[in-house]
């Protein structure tokens, strides 16, 4: 194996908690020479702000190295549609990475040509309201992910897909594209950054309908962490659940033992 996507929230971190056997797996991995890049469906948190918490793990990181549900988004939405004008249902770093991105954005649902949903500790009926708005003026729908749950070092909370099917119960529609995990934007996304053949990346993470789901689609080998919110009663299979099943990613190197011999 010569790269390996990592997922953050509930595999590395939980808020700004580390995971038991993180730190440890990644150093095990990098020791290796195997090519690291941090993978988080967050729109809510900023990839600096990724790497910050790495870096007080003693996880070396830069920009460059995470992939967010807010950066492959605003990819998407830049690529795709270049002269789009986006509506955005989010927080600052949402934010930040379409204006990075050069996305024109607008506060008005009359002129937006895409919606974009994200995660929105703020988000109310009034929120809902322009939403469904833009959509009814016939605006391309974007969810940054549909993660129903998210997990943090207090508990689990309510994720980016509770805000989504809000807006698509009120508006009668369902997202046109998915940008984050396990879809294909985040695929691609993170396949070009690697530039790895998918068979020779590993997907490490704790959700199997996000992680897992994802390194199955690209067709990586795919390693289940028992850390994270629905895991504990998933074995490794040769159908849709994941090739590996770890207690913690301290034993990685097993995982790179048995490939190295496959």
């Amino acid at each position: 194996m010569r790269g390996a996507v990592v997922d953050l929230d509930g595999t590395v971190y939980r808020s700004t908690v580390p995971v038991n056997g993180a730190v440890d797996g990644i150093s095990e991995l990098r020791s290796s020479g195997v090519d690291v890049l941090f993978v988080s469906n967050t729109s809510s948190k900023s990839r600096k702000t990724c790497v910050d918490r790495l870096d007080d793990m003693g996880i070396e990181a830069s920009p460059d190295d995470i992939v967010t549900g807010a950066s492959v988004t605003a990819a998407y939405v830049s690529e795709s549609s270049p002269d789009a004008t986006a509506f955005l249902v989010g927080e600052e770093p949402l934010r930040e990475e379409f204006k990075r991105a050069d996305v024109t954005l607008t506060d008005d649902p009359g002129t937006a040509t895409v919606l974009v949903v994200g995660k929105d500790q703020s988000f109310d009926f009034d929120t809902l309201t322009a939403a469904a708005r833009v959509l009814d003026e016939g605006a391309a729908f974007v969810a940054t992910n549909l993660d129903r749950r998210s997990p943090t070092a207090s508990g689990v909370v309510p994720g980016t897909g509770a805000i989504v099917a809000a807006v698509a119960a009120t508006s009668g529609r369902e997202p046109d594209i998915v940008a984050g995990k396990p879809h294909d934007p985040v695929i691609e996304t993170t396949l070009w950054l690697l530039d790895l053949p998918p068979s020779a990346c590993l997907m490490i993470g704790d959700n199997p309908e996000t992680d897992v789901a994802m390194g199955k689609r690209a067709g990586m080998t795919t390693v289940l962490i028992e850390s994270g919110l629905e895991s504990s009663d998933v074995s490794a299979t040769d159908g849709d659940g994941p090739d590996y099943v770890l207690e913690t990613m301290a034993s990685i190197g097993d995982v790179l033992d048995v490939e190295a011999c496959g």
